[in-house]
């Protein structure tokens, strides 16, 4: 509960909604449609031998205690079962495996009458309705659809007058109408006018309603349980069609321990050797297990409960590990194949840098080459100045100012050279 359901998008009002708004009519049974009854597992088997026994007792305790019996019982229960030797836990375990293939094969058998097509038609119905009941808790706040003239009457005190006459509660709505047909024409009159008004005011606020993001998220979950999306779930699903499916060991070989020895939470008081030992069993069961699972997945109840599992949207038991292997061959390809990029951007990076490092040699080069040229040019230009001058000293003066007008405009020419070497020099 609270606002951390808000991050799923559930909202806080579905936990804190009244318990009749919430749709709690159980799922129709097989058995309800001619279908076989699952067997009893072993400890209940037994359980159905010791419970009068253990019954009275269990009732005695729970009193002392205030909890409900039942919950006694099948504690004292277990608590035998535990401590039964593993020839008499055989005895239980055989009966459950033969009840296990019989109901099997009548399962195998039903599925293919039309009471199985009418279960189905039935389980779906019923989580469409759940589904639509819950979108409810969506719209807390929608505005409240105004009432009948039947029902107004009677909140206008109707049902008082009628709990006054002796009107059983059963019998409330027949005597209403018979009083409304009673009425005058003024009070019938009044009566339709506050109904109307009451539904004016009802489309006024609910067309506002509909554009909150609230209803939006309603019609998406109506829409969702409509088209039959996710009706059917995956427990549904499993109890349906994988009767025969292969018993796993467990996630950790703690589990696997209180599976095999009954005694819950007992692997961490083991020694290292002993851990060890039952790690290898853990190991050992769970190869046999995927050896089994992998046989089982070839079967035609397999197959047929993937197609029941697609048709329903719902992720199917035993895909993961499919999946696994598939997406552990697909990362290698993928890290192959980065690799490869990596080495192949590698090695034209060093190409690349390479060229770069060949073509900056060669341009600095140049600008030595076009340097060396410069300062040849500057030293004959001084040396043309130097000899100039000493013309100019014995020349006329209209000779003198020509190559005046000569001197500047070679300065002018050598200025920008001048200028990009000095940029080159800083």
């Amino acid at each position: 509960q609270g606002p951390g359901f808000a991050l799923f998008g559930v909202p806080e009002a579905y936990f804190t909604m009244a318990p009749k708004k919430l749709f709690r009519k159980k799922a129709p049974k097989a058995s309800a449609s001619n279908g076989p009854s699952k067997p009893l597992a072993p400890h209940m088997l037994f359980a159905e031998t010791v419970r009068a026994e253990v019954q009275e007792e269990a009732k005695k305790e729970a009193e002392a205690k205030g909890v409900t019996w039942i919950t006694i019982l099948m504690a004292k229960v277990a608590e035998k079962y535990k401590k039964l030797p593993e020839a008499e836990k055989k005895v239980f375990t055989d009966k459950y495996e033969a009840a296990k293939a019989k109901y099997a094969e009548d399962l195998k058998k039903w599925k293919e009458t039309d009471d199985y097509k009418e279960f189905l038609k039935k389980t779906d119905e019923h989580n469409t309705k759940k589904k639509l009941a819950e979108a409810k808790a969506f719209v807390p706040d929608a505005p409240k659809k105004p009432s009948s003239a039947l029902m107004q009457w009677l909140a206008d005190g109707g049902r008082e007058k009628l709990a006054a006459a002796g009107v059983a509660p059963k019998q409330m709505f027949g005597a209403a109408s018979e009083e409304l047909k009673k009425l005058s024409a003024d009070e019938r009159a009044a009566l339709d006018a506050k109904v109307a008004k009451a539904k004016e005011e009802y489309e006024t606020a609910f067309a506002a309603y509909k554009k909150t993001d609230a209803y939006k998220k309603y019609m998406s979950a109506v829409a969702k349980a409509k088209s039959g999306s996710g009706s059917r779930t995956k427990n549904d699903l499993v109890s349906r069609f994988l009767v025969n499916k292969p018993t796993g060991p467990g996630l950790s070989p703690a589990g696997y321990h209180a599976s095999q020895t009954g005694k819950k939470g007992a692997f961490a008081e083991l020694s290292d050797a002993e851990k060890e030992e039952w790690n290898k069993k853990f190991r050992a069961a769970k190869e046999e297990h995927e050896k089994k699972m992998a046989e089982y997945m070839k079967t035609d109840e397999y197959k047929s409960y993937l197609e029941a599992s697609k048709k329903a949207g719902v992720k199917a038991v035993g895909s993961r590990k499919v999946s696994r292997k598939a997406s552990k061959k697909t990362k290698k390809r993928k890290v192959s194949k980065r690799a490869s990029k990596k080495s192949s951007k590698k090695a034209s990076k060093r190409v690349a840098k390479k060229a770069k490092e060949e073509s900056e040699e060669e341009e600095d080069e140049e600008e030595d080459e076009e340097e060396e040229e410069e300062d040849e040019e500057e030293e004959d230009d001084e040396e043309e100045e130097s000899e100039e001058e000493s013309e100019e000293s014995s020349e006329p003066p209209k000779k003198k100012a020509k190559s005046a007008a000569k001197k500047s405009a070679k300065k002018q020419a050598a200025k920008p050279k001048k200028e990009k070497k000095e940029k080159k020099e800083k």
